[in-house]
């Protein structure tokens, strides 16, 4: 089920980042809207993620992270424009 969602190839849905699945320690699986805000454990709330950007979005909805992101960016000087 998880290659049938993810691929044998998988990106980081977060990042973009290639994903090596052969090295478990360096990918999550992440759940997408948080157990601790009302998601579940199902397959369908999880998402492939590298560790690092996992670590980052914490309990946050990809929404609140993209957000967050872009704050951060634009105080350090960055421009932020979605194609």
């Amino acid at each position: 089920d998880v290659v049938k969602k993810f691929g044998k190839n998988p990106k980081c849905y977060l990042s973009g980042e290639e994903i090596d699945i052969t090295k478990p320690r360096t990918y999550n699986f992440d759940h997408i809207i948080p157990v601790s805000r009302g998601g579940s454990s199902t397959l369908e709330n999880l998402g492939i993620c590298t560790s690092d950007a996992n670590q980052a979005k914490s309990d946050k909805t990809p929404d609140e992270f993209l957000y967050l992101c872009k704050k951060i960016l634009e105080y350090n000087g960055y421009e932020v424009i979605k194609p």
